[in-house]
């Protein structure tokens, strides 16, 4: 989706928890033929803290919420790290077609911050994923969330 690359950050600087809610929304869109980006996503987030940092936390803005909070909390994950090595099957996962990176690979000192963006902000095709997420009524719950069929490539669409 490319929010990394959006919020200038690396894997290790977005909060674990934050992570479920990436990957709920992917699926979510996918699930309603819809395709996911950095920026329809954001609309339904803030980031913390506010304050300069080094890593960023996703929350769900409450009146738009459409997936409940990941109800495990991950302490401690600023204090291990991992290395990735990217070998030549895995450069299109890392890389785009022009050899560029997908999202920084080191950590960044200038996270990006959002917080209450507007639709005005978004661009035609990003609106139609909000407005289309947003006729949802109420949030989808971890047991709802695992009943959803998730859309193959190729699947006749």
């Amino acid at each position: 989706m490319g929010v990394l690359r959006v919020l200038n950050l690396a894997p290790t600087q977005l909060h674990t928890n934050s992570w479920a809610y990436l990957q709920a929304f992917r699926i979510l869109c996918q699930s309603l033929y819809l395709e996911p980006s950095p920026y329809a996503f954001l609309y339904f987030y803030d980031t913390r803290p506010r304050q300069s940092t080094t890593w960023l936390s996703l929350i769900s803005r409450p009146s738009i919420s459409r997936l409940d909070a990941f109800s495990q909390s991950c302490k401690h994950f600023k204090d291990e790290y991992f290395k990735v090595v990217v070998k030549e099957e895995g450069k299109p996962y890392f890389l785009n077609a022009d050899g560029s990176t997908k999202f920084p690979f080191s950590w960044t000192g200038t996270p990006s911050q959002y917080k209450d963006m507007g639709t005005d902000e978004l661009s035609v095709g990003d609106k139609e994923v909000v407005e289309t997420l947003m006729k949802a009524h109420g949030t989808i719950r971890e047991e709802e969330f695992s009943a959803l069929s998730v859309v193959k490539e190729g699947d006749g669409r």
